[in-house]
């Protein structure tokens, strides 16, 4: 049954998404001139936090135009593995492990996950690597923390690319109450799971079987495995998850639809959002083509597109995605 339940609140996470809707760009800061290289594959590094460390793969030229990848609850920053290469070479993109996943810490006992520990983090990233200005590619719930920082910080986005995403799902006042009591039950049953010992060990194939069966059909074998580099641990007796157990409860995190409205009002970064037509939605249509409409306030490029696939398409299918990413970012609003 705990597995059951496990799978149904991945699922439930992983796909946050409404129905109905059917480039080159530059650091204005910094002249690229010649570009410096690095080798293949991408390099590993870490990111310092007050409570530990975000990890990252950084590909492409050290010098190159900088770009945070941000991936979906309860997977790693693999999820970009097929996509990255497909697109352009001349891009620094620093796709991220977010805090309690992958190989980044997790968070300290009795500090609860939510969207805003996210922006933090992109916050000290921007000090790690003195950017003024950055892109994003997000996945799933990545888009909805790069959503709110464009929103926050609007001077320092130039594009954002959602996948299967376009913003975090409402709070709805109705139930609150009822969110917030589940909520913290679910909590309080993690820490005392993790304060009563570590998970037991399975086999490999088995954890893959059950992260593939987690999304019903998202993923397929082979794109779990290459998650599965980050997302599983390996220990004596098999392999454990490496993600903090306390993510399977929904995050503590309330922003209403009109708080992201007035957000997306003050994005002025260009915006494309690719829907993967097969995934789950839980927004009507009219609430979604409010928000796109809100993002065309500032916005002077919003694109959206819909594409036959799965919430995973990116992963499973990267050369569906990558011309529809590369048109986008050949467009510049500030010749427009």
């Amino acid at each position: 049954m705990a597995n059951e339940s496990e799978n149904k609140l991945l699922f439930r996470m992983h796909h946050i998404i409404p129905r109905g809707l059917a480039s080159y760009f530059k650091n204005p800061d910094s002249e690229i001139t010649e570009l410096e290289t690095l080798p293949s594959p991408p390099e590993e590094i870490e990111i310092q936090m007050t409570w530990g460390k975000v990890a990252a793969k950084a590909w492409g030229p050290v010098n190159g135009r900088p770009v945070i990848a941000i991936h979906g609850w309860l997977d790693n920053c693999g999820t970009f593995d097929t996509l990255i290469p497909l697109l352009p070479k001349d891009l620094r993109i620093i796709a991220v492990d977010i805090p309690g996943h992958g190989f980044s810490s997790h968070f300290p006992p009795d500090i609860a996950y939510n969207y805003v520990d996210t922006l933090l983090a992109v916050e000290r990233m921007f000090e790690r690597f003195q950017w003024k200005k950055c892109s994003f590619l997000v996945h799933s719930l990545g888009g909805a923390t790069a959503m709110l920082y464009a929103g926050v910080f609007p001077e320092k986005v130039e594009k954002v690319i959602c996948l299967d995403i376009i913003r975090a799902t409402p709070t709805i006042s109705a139930t609150v109450d009822v969110r917030l009591r589940k909520t913290v039950g679910k909590l309080l049953k993690y820490e005392a799971a993790i304060i009563a010992g570590p998970e037991e060990p399975i086999s490999y194939d088995l954890a893959v079987e059950r992260w593939v069966s987690g999304t019903f059909g998202s993923l397929d074998e082979k794109a779990c495995r290459i998650l599965c580099q980050r997302g599983l641990k390996k220990v004596d007796g098999g392999y454990v998850f490496s993600r903090d157990r306390r993510l399977l409860a929904a995050p503590l995190a309330f922003i209403p639809k009109e708080d992201q409205l007035i957000l997306a009002r003050k994005t002025t970064a260009d915006v494309l959002v690719i829907k993967f037509i097969d995934g789950p939605y839980f927004e009507d249509p009219e609430d979604y083509q409010e928000h796109m409409e809100a993002l065309r306030t500032s916005s002077k490029c919003v694109r959206y597109v819909e594409i036959e696939g799965k919430h995973h398409t990116h992963l499973t299918h990267p050369e569906t995605v990558a011309p529809i990413i590369n048109d986008f970012l050949s467009y510049r609003s500030d010749s427009v």
